[in-house]
């Protein structure tokens, strides 16, 4: 007679899921007290190194991007392409087959400054989720999309490393025009006041243009008189190896989120004990039957 190799396997899969449930827990609970206890700070007055920032995301140069599937208008994206390859006993099959996520710095904006965010080696909560099947030759069924993007002016809140530009971002003349832009849709009766001419209570392309044009001439004013020796701040990811979270939330629902993270890892974590002493006990029953068993037929 041989012992189940079943429970064996359970035992292994349980050991694994008591390592990534501990992962998982103490990852999240660090990020939960990093959100809580760094305290917020403005923009302007932002100290170099970690920081948390709040603002609204706005894109670089003023140049609208669009994410490469949906064509949406976002300041990041990030997407994966899967074909189906098969069946097997659980169902379908799926290997991606193409996959990107931007790396392109993006503005965020508060009341009264802006900075660049470098969105490199982030852990993003995107702003909006897609998933569809699709057909790349219309033929049929068998590829599968995802899509996740932050929306321009969409609210963030980001926990990185402030920091002096070191060359390799810089900040142009139509960064600070669409940072300008952007802190003036925040306004809106406001804006409409100054562009909409025909008083339609809109703006429509050509006002649009105008107000583009304004917001870089203000831009090009405002670097003239600029103080020497002032530098771009980028929020990047931390050289200490700290979370570098981008975040389509509030401070509060970002620590819950990773609370509840955290129990997650926490209850994977005694599930997986609980499987490891099952198996356990049903080895220990099946190798007291097996030396039972063998007993009765030794004394045959």
């Amino acid at each position: 007679m041989h012992t189940n190799p079943f429970y064996l396997y359970v035992l292994l899969g349980g050991g694994a899921g008591v390592l990534f449930g501990l992962y998982l827990f103490f990852r999240r609970w660090q990020e939960q007290r990093l959100i809580e206890d760094t305290p917020r700070a403005r923009i302007r007055s932002a100290p170099q190194g970690y920081v948390k920032l709040s603002g609204h995301a706005c894109t670089a140069n003023g140049k609208p991007m669009l994410a490469p599937l949906s064509r949406r208008s976002c300041v990041w994206w990030t997407y994966e392409i899967e074909e189906r390859k098969g069946f097997d006993l659980f169902g379908s099959t799926w290997d991606c087959t193409d996959s990107g996520t931007s790396d392109k710095p993006f503005l965020l904006t508060d009341e009264d400054h802006h900075c660049l965010v470098d969105p490199d080696g982030a852990e993003v909560e995107p702003s909006e989720r897609r998933k569809w099947r699709g057909t790349r030759y219309k033929l049929d069924q068998n590829f599968r999309y995802r899509e996740a993007i932050l929306a321009e002016d969409t609210p963030l809140t980001i926990l990185g490393e402030l920091r002096a530009d070191n060359g390799s971002i810089t900040n142009t003349i139509e960064d600070e025009a669409a940072a300008l832009l952007n802190k003036w849709k925040q306004d809106q009766p406001a804006l409409l006041a100054r562009f909409d001419a025909n008083r339609d209570g809109q703006l429509d392309a050509a006002e649009w243009d105008i107000a583009r044009a304004a917001a870089l001439a203000q831009a090009q004013h405002n670097k003239v008189h600029e103080p020497l020796g002032v530098r771009v701040n980028v929020l990047a990811k931390p050289a200490s190896g700290r979370p570098f979270v981008i975040a389509e939330c509030s401070v509060d629902q970002l620590a819950r989120l990773e609370k509840r993270r955290a129990m997650a890892g926490l209850a994977l974590t005694l599930l997986s004990l609980i499987t490891i002493c099952y198996a356990i006990a049903h080895r220990r029953v099946e190798g007291e039957g097996l030396g039972t068993a063998r007993a009765v037929e030794s004394e045959h």
